[in-house]
């Protein structure tokens, strides 16, 4: 319908590619040929005589130029689709659960969306600024805390990050916007004292007075021994344990997740790690493996840390809570990353190397500790029997753990 309403009779490509071919068209006057269209309106002026030839031409020229400038015009508007800030966080959840991030992760990622008001969801991204997001930042700090709402902050700049390599936007607004300062609360290690008292308390029976729980207690017992995470704890099998090197492999963890949890790799950048036991660790899950077997009347297979004989593992999330409660109930703070930092703290004190201790929490470290080694396999015997030591000194005597199985004795 516009195009019927231009200024003169004048032939024009469909796809307008070629402007020059179109203007040498139309000032040498040539009737439209096949393939292109005719697009109709009063002449120039309205009403009257035609004007001369030569400027007749140069006015249907001018006349075509400022008509394909509008279309031009209308074709980079049609282009540029405003988005909106929910839009950039849909669109970014879900490139990152396909290139692979963690489930975990990409969860996190969600309830960071969740926290946004519906209004800036619903606002355009280019209007958004840095201020913007301080006001809101100021309103999600009567409810959350800091390190929430730095949590908040690093998935939306990495969010407008991906927004600006896929031209969704010319800036990212988030370099302007100040989340709340870096609040890291002093924590004191736990004490080995306190490692003991949990593990008496899990192993006790329960009349008299104990939780009556050998797989709590060995959770608690590899959780300080070994410094593994929660979910490593709980993906561990019977057939990682290796008698002969005295060690056991970390080779997956539970990741709990929407709708329960799922097996993944350790979360450790180098992947699967062996953790060398010294004999006494060694000895104790010996001991767990005779207890177990006696409790149940069968042999012991498939996960480590179960209530049935290893066919069903524990949950992450539930042995969390459960070493949680028995702090509680001794009135010890505690969580499972409580005896990982513990472990840490006494393998630095133990005159361990940085790189092996590193290496044997699955920490990741930097190039240069990553590429040298120098005797892992010394290092990490002689770091499991160190450990074990100064443990004992400090209040946790290992080998006096879990009650001795009738076929052993």
């Amino acid at each position: 319908v516009r195009w019927r309403q231009t200024a003169c009779w004048c032939s024009i490509n469909v796809a307008l590619n070629n402007r020059q071919h179109h203007l040498a068209l139309l000032a040498e006057g040539k009737a439209p040929g096949p393939g292109r269209r005719r697009i109709r309106a009063t002449e120039q002026g309205g009403q009257g005589r035609p004007q001369g030839p030569r400027r007749e031409r140069r006015g249907r020229a001018t006349e075509l130029e400022n008509f394909v400038r509008a279309i031009e015009s209308e074709q980079i508007q049609l282009e540029h689709q405003v988005r909106t800030l929910g839009e950039v966080l849909t669109a970014y959840i879900e490139h990152c659960r396909r290139i692979g991030r963690r489930q975990a992760t990409v969860e996190s990622y969600e309830m960071v969306a969740k926290r946004i008001t519906m209004e800036m969801k619903e606002t355009s991204i280019d209007i958004l600024t840095g201020h913007d997001f301080d006001e809101s930042y100021g309103e999600l700090g009567k409810t959350l805390g800091a390190n929430t709402i730095r949590q908040t902050h690093a998935v939306l700049h990495a969010a407008f990050d991906q927004a600006v390599k896929w031209g969704w936007v010319a800036a990212n607004p988030m370099t302007s916007a100040t989340p709340p300062g870096r609040f890291k609360p002093k924590r004191e290690a736990l004490a080995m004292g306190d490692v003991y008292r949990m593990i008496q308390r899990a192993s006790s029976p329960k009349e008299l007075g104990g939780e009556g729980d050998l797989v709590l207690a060995m959770a608690v017992i590899l959780a300080t021994i070994t410094g593994a995470r929660r979910g490593e704890l709980a993906g561990l099998r019977w057939e990682d344990i290796d008698e002969d090197t005295c060690s056991l492999r970390i080779e997956r963890q539970w990741v709990p997740g929407r709708g329960g949890q799922h097996l993944g790799p350790p979360k450790s950048s180098d992947g699967p790690r062996t953790v060398v036991l010294g004999e006494v660790g060694m000895a104790l899950i010996t001991r767990y493996h005779h207890l177990i077997g006696e409790l149940l009347n069968r042999e012991p297979k498939g996960w480590l840390l179960s209530h049935d004989a290893g066919t069903t593992p524990l949950r992450a999330k539930a042995l969390g809570a459960a070493i949680s409660r028995l702090g509680t109930s001794l009135g010890i703070e505690v969580s499972t990353h409580s005896f990982r930092r513990a472990s840490a703290t006494e393998l630095m004190a133990s005159g361990v190397d940085v790189d092996t201790s590193a290496r044997r929490l699955g920490h990741t470290t930097e190039v240069m500790l990553q590429s040298y080694v120098l005797g892992s396999d010394d290092r990490a015997i002689a770091a499991a029997g160190t450990l074990e030591t100064r443990l004992a000194s400090r209040g946790l005597p290992l080998a006096e753990l879990l009650p001795v199985p009738q076929q052993v004795s």
